[in-house]
């Protein structure tokens, strides 16, 4: 093998989910790889904070939508990947399902996930990591958080 060269990290924008990022920009770097942000805006979950409610005139898919895209980029320009592409997906869907539909349909050829985010640990049924390692046919690489 000679290294990744197109590298996808789900990003949850947990502290867990910053670590898979800077992690994933450290291989991307040293792969020579591209890097894709990827950010899945479940359509539309149903415990929304107050702080992410859209205003009345405006699309509430637009809304978190563009908010996603914001943070996506705040977040690149925090790690020093101006470069890399940033994806928001909204689906109807689970990200576990959408993040390896996503690798699957981009020649992806590892997956970078924070061990846990906003939907609690790794070993919860369920966890979003737990199920992108046991559905994705390529390499997933499960960052545990530094604290």
């Amino acid at each position: 093998m000679d290294g990744y060269q197109n590298i996808l990290v789900a990003a949850d924008f947990s502290s867990a989910g910053e670590n898979a990022v800077k992690m994933a920009d450290t291989l991307a770097t040293l792969f020579g790889a591209s890097l894709t942000l990827l950010h899945i805006l479940e359509h539309f979950p149903e415990d929304l904070p107050v702080s992410v409610i859209p205003p009345e005139d405006m699309d509430p898919e637009e809304f978190l939508t563009n908010r996603a895209r914001g943070d996506l980029k705040k977040l690149s320009t925090r790690i020093g990947q101006q470069g890399a592409t940033l994806e928001v997906v909204v689906s109807t869907h689970s990200a576990r399902r959408e993040i390896v539909k996503y690798a699957e349909g981009h020649r992806i050829d590892l997956i970078v996930v924070g061990s846990y985010g906003k939907d609690g640990i790794l070993g919860r049924t369920g966890s979003t990591a737990n199920s992108v390692m046991r559905t994705a046919n390529i390499d997933v690489l499960v960052v545990h958080p530094t604290e």
